[in-house]
């Protein structure tokens, strides 16, 4: 599946959605209409069937209503992934977590996202769910949240639960995360008509009316309220039939692609198919209990009542199975409690893997995949290497992995991966971080400072990754602070470094949207020859980081393929003075656009047959600063 692709055609179907519920809202306007047509019929009000001022009235409020309920609740959407967590009953599962089970759970979660190249997501958990099911939600993937049921976690091996969890992460990838919280607010507004007309009964049952029966045409006015209560829950739950009848459409067709995409993410066709079996074999299949889940439908992994009929979300368990298993003999698993505290699973995975006890240097069994061959795949889920993001997580040892899920040494850490290398700075900058964050801090990041000398650019790209989840349990003066001091250490030193500016807007945009509203950019490039000059910017500035023997070279490879009317720019113009303004005006551009420019600038970093650490940080912050996921780079010596 291509990244870009999916993004763009996701950017489609919101259109489309729109159109949609344009259709549903004049639907229900019609309907609307009516109803308050027989209730002036009943209260001798109806003059004609036609009332055009009636008729705009009613669609005002009608509009009114629906807009403020979908505008309401997008915003209550817009704080990202934890707001469905929550309102689903999960928890956030605790980083440092002795149980088994969630240690599995958070080591698969991150191993996918350091291989897809994307900021690790917060990993929640339902704990009254026996049935297997998952979501990811978020409007964005720095604010995404990956959630599993416990029956998910207790009855899946391994394989299977990596299976499930690069399902999730497809949708995050391909834009269906974004979508799927656009339609809940979008529902939620038509859903509100319903609600409105039973408050109008409640206005019946329990405020003063009843006392107006015995008055002048008080039956008459109770009548009447009942009538209009009535036909409103009547013409909204219509509605929302319709509107779940869209949600499902939407969801089964997608469903299909990101099992498709999970199969080619792990390599192994077995653990997606084998979660399926096991939820049709399982007492409570996929079910969940939760009070909104029906709202939610359409973001889970498997279809979440027992009896969807018409209006199932999810295509049905034998039809998506043989679809990955064209050998599939047509019966499910039956499953029991596994026991994963001793021993091995099925896929030979070890205790301290299964409990996070990572190795302290780069391992596999697979030779790891050329670079080249990554760089000509940007965008290809089924070249991001599951393999990669293990090999990454594992190399780094159990001491990194145990600061990045701490609050404090998360950003002790990170502050030490910015402490200059100059004698001269490093006493100035221990005793600005001693008063800045706490009496030890300053130490403990030249710690981790002298720690990171000789870690390749992907084992630091993984690390702020990894501290991405942690930095959000902070609070907001603490997320305020930290980045002030980030900002202090880097303009310590009066420059700004390629490291820098990457980890800078890295962290920036991963937790800005968590903890700060986010506007989104909106669409305003479709061609890459709009943006030719500000291509150029970055394009130069790869190929010169080749070196000068290089350059040329480089600069031709990544734009051969191309009509190009420009010329490689010389050093002096391609600093990141030039590079943030052309990435800003990019951020603007569509995901197919995004991902000419990602290939030209692989092609530019690849052309000397090697990805040094600077040419690796600034694709990287390419690729985050215009919201697009990138696989890791790793070199295995």
């Amino acid at each position: 599946m291509n990244f870009f692709k999916a993004q763009d055609d996701a950017r489609r179907r919101t259109k489309w959605l729109v159109f949609y519920f344009i259709l549903a809202i004049a639907g229900i306007i019609t309907s609307v209409y009516g109803v308050v047509y027989i209730v002036l019929l009943f209260s001798g009000g109806a003059a004609s069937l036609w009332m055009p001022g009636v008729f705009v009235l009613t669609a005002g409020a009608t509009v009114g209503v629906m807009g403020a309920g979908s505008l309401f609740k997008t915003v209550q959407l817009s704080g990202g992934g934890s707001i469905v967590a929550r309102d689903m009953g999960a928890r956030q599962i605790d980083p440092h977590t002795a149980d088994t089970y969630e240690r599995r759970l958070r080591n698969v979660v991150e191993e996918m996202a350091i291989a897809s190249g994307i900021a690790v997501p917060q990993v929640w958990i339902m704990d009254d769910e026996l049935g297997i099911n998952a979501f990811a939600a978020g409007t964005e993937p720095g604010n995404a949240v990956v959630a599993v049921t416990r029956g998910c976690l207790q009855r899946l091996t391994r394989d299977e639960l990596q299976g499930v969890v690069a399902h999730e992460f497809s949708h995050i990838l391909n834009g269906d995360m974004k979508l799927n919280m656009r339609l809940m607010g979008f529902l939620f507004g038509i859903l509100i008509i319903s609600m409105v007309g039973r408050m109008l009964f409640d206005v019946v049952r329990y405020s003063g009316i009843r006392r107006s029966r015995s008055d002048k045409g008080g039956g008459g006015i109770i009548l009447a309220v009942m009538v209009m209560g009535g036909g409103l829950m009547i013409v909204g739950s219509v509605g929302v039939f319709f509107g779940r009848l869209i949600q499902a459409a939407i969801s089964r067709q997608r469903e299909y692609l990101a099992d498709a995409a999970a199969v080619q993410f792990t390599r192994n066709a077995d653990g997606i198919a084998g979660a399926l079996k096991k939820i049709g074999g399982l007492k409570y299949g996929s079910k969940i209990k939760a009070a909104k889940v029906a709202e939610m439908s359409h973001l889970l992994f498997a279809d979440s009542c027992m009896f969807s009929y018409g209006l199932a979300t999810h295509p049905p368990l034998d039809v998506r199975i043989n679809l990955i298993q064209k050998s599939w003999d047509g019966k499910f698993i039956k499953t029991s409690l596994p026991n994963i505290t001793h021993g091995r699973e099925r896929s030979g995975v070890t205790d301290a893997r299964l409990s996070g006890l990572g190795g302290a240097s780069f391992r596999s069994n697979q030779p790891p995949p050329l670079p080249i061959k990554t760089i000509n795949q940007i965008g290809e889920a089924s070249e991001i290497d599951v393999n990669n993001g293990v090999l990454l997580r594992d190399g780094l040892g159990q001491d990194w992995l145990d600061a990045c899920h701490d609050r404090e040494e998360s950003q002790e850490l990170l502050f030490g991966i910015l402490i200059a290398d100059d004698k001269e700075l490093i006493a100035g900058q221990i005793l600005y971080l001693n008063r800045e964050a706490g009496e030890g801090a300053g130490e403990m990041a030249l710690y981790w400072s002298r720690q990171s000398v000789g870690l390749q650019s992907s084992q630091k790209i993984a690390l702020i990754d990894l501290c991405i989840p942690t930095l959000r349990r902070i609070s907001l003066p603490e997320y305020e602070r930290f980045i002030g001091i980030t900002q202090w250490l880097i303009n310590s030193d009066k420059q700004i470094n390629i490291f820098e500016f990457m980890l800078q807007h890295i962290i920036q945009r991963h937790l800005d949207s968590h903890f700060r509203r986010q506007i989104q950019p909106r669409i305003k490039f479709h061609k890459l020859l709009s943006l030719e000059c500000e291509a150029n910017v970055l394009i130069s500035s790869l190929a010169l980081l080749s070196g000068k023997d290089y350059a040329l070279d480089a600069y031709k490879a990544a734009t051969v393929e191309l009509l190009w009317h420009q010329q490689i720019l010389p050093e002096e113009v391609c600093g990141l003075e030039q590079i943030i303004p052309a990435l800003v005006k990019y951020n603007h551009a569509t995901p197919l656009v995004k991902q000419q420019l990602l290939r030209m600038c692989g092609h530019a970093v690849i052309k000397d047959g090697e990805i040094g650490n600077h040419e690796a940080v600034l694709l990287r912050a390419i690729a985050d600063f215009i919201g697009c996921s990138i696989p890791p780079f790793i070199k295995i010596d």
